[in-house]
């Protein structure tokens, strides 16, 4: 038994290092889209961790080789992709068809089964709700193909190699699925503690000139209306009213400063979805008419209440749509809402469009502050909007691919 247990504990041990090393690098994050460059990443450390696990295998069991190479091919096209999922299988079963010896081809053949298993569950294992599930059913099929493919070939093996060998695999696959999952959530904490510093660095900005600068302007801007209104002189008259606009745009930036650092105080209630969106429908489809753009919503098919600040909510979803309608560069532009998903603590709303989209570089920097894609904007709209969302105990994220439009997902909890 000793024989069998000793490289398997290093094989667990030296994938359990690589994962670590691998978030140091290249972090796991619940909702980030890889890069190709982060792709070649997680696709190169897999199959370092496979090599060094085949470079410990079982011996004495003649001239065959099993340690658990196949548990990094597995965790990489799950979580990363099929990209670097074929990078590790290649680089396994290259490695192994240069080992030899009279089972290589099997090896080739269980590599290659680890692959196509780990690949048609991968869509499956992304939903978040039915990820253990998932990974149950991929241990489970896994295992018995595994099997058959040893009972069918090998009729050297003894008994109780079967139940610590697959024991051995269940453990590196499972706490593999788990480890990750908690690096995501540690790494998500993170990401959210960094943005709130900048949150709070923009706000004691904002506190110490908002009020020395906004009441001199308030000052300027009547004395402009008052002499434009009397005067002979054509060119006052012709530049106040853009005079006016510039000082209420530089308004509207103290103003969304103030709304960062003012403290929130969200009335929560019991909202119906349906007519809750209605609502906020009616007073933003004046704006997607002036600029051509069709807002549609389709209902949720049952009745779903969400516990939010009214105000909070109607202003997040008013600066969502219009920044989808400003993102429009056609003349048949459309915004839909729809219900994204649901279940018995929270739902998601879809606000997508078909505007020009984002690259993956932007969509990195959506939310930051100072940061925005338009001419005119001063980058704190999309803070304003995670600060009040975070509020009321919901969420939001950006999902988008140049020239293919976005789409904003909202998640608010229910009652």
């Amino acid at each position: 038994m000793q024989y069998l247990l000793g490289p398997l504990f290093v094989n667990v041990a030296i994938i359990f290092s690589l994962t670590y090393i691998t978030n140091t690098i290249a972090p796991f994050l619940p909702k980030k889209v890889n890069s190709v460059k982060v792709k070649w990443m997680y696709g190169g450390f897999a199959a370092i961790c496979a090599l060094l696990c085949m470079a410990y295998p079982i011996e004495t069991l003649k001239d065959s080789h099993f340690d658990l190479r196949n548990v990094p091919i597995m965790i990489v096209t799950l979580y990363g992709g099929l990209f670097p999922g074929i990078i590790c299988t290649l680089v396994v079963m290259v490695a192994r068809f240069f080992v030899g010896g009279d089972y290589v081809n099997l090896g080739l053949v269980l590599a290659l089964v680890a692959f196509l298993v780990a690949a048609c569950f991968m869509y499956l294992f992304k939903n978040k709700r039915k990820r253990w599930k998932t990974a149950v059913i991929i241990s489970g099929v896994y295992t018995l193909l595994y099997a058959g493919i040893l009972m069918y070939d090998l009729d050297f093996l003894p008994t109780n190699f079967y139940m610590v060998y697959f024991t051995s695999f269940m453990l590196s696959f499972f706490s593999s699925v788990f480890l990750i999952e908690r690096l995501k959530k540690i790494n998500d904490r993170l990401e959210e503690t960094v943005y709130l510093e900048k949150l709070s660095v923009v706000g004691q900005m904002a506190a110490a000139i908002a009020h020395e600068v906004r009441n001199p302007l308030t000052t300027v801007r009547g004395m402009i209306q008052f002499l434009s209104v009397d005067t002979s002189d054509q060119k006052l008259k012709e530049y106040a009213p853009l005079l006016l606009d510039e000082l209420d745009r530089t308004n509207k930036i103290i103003t969304d400063y103030l709304s960062l650092v003012k403290p929130g105080n969200p009335s929560l209630k019991s909202l119906p979805l349906d007519r809750t969106i209605e609502e906020i429908l009616s007073l933003i489809a004046p704006y997607g008419v002036l600029h051509n753009t069709l807002i549609t919503y389709k209902k949720a098919g049952g009745e779903y209440y969400v516990v939010a600040d009214l105000h909070y909510l109607k202003q997040c979803m008013i600066n969502i749509i219009k920044n989808a309608i400003e993102a429009m560069e056609r003349h048949d532009g459309v915004v839909t809402i729809y219900l994204y998903a649901a279940d018995r603590n929270q739902l998601t709303l879809a606000i997508e469009d078909n505007g020009k989209g984002m690259t993956e570089e932007e969509l990195t920097k959506i939310g930051l502050p100072f940061y925005t894609t338009k001419t005119k904007g001063t980058g704190l709209g999309t803070m304003i909007m995670s600060r009040l969302i975070r509020e009321i105990g919901g969420n939001i994220h950006y999902e988008s691919k140049s020239g293919s439009g976005t789409r904003v997902l909202l998640t608010l909890p229910v009652r």
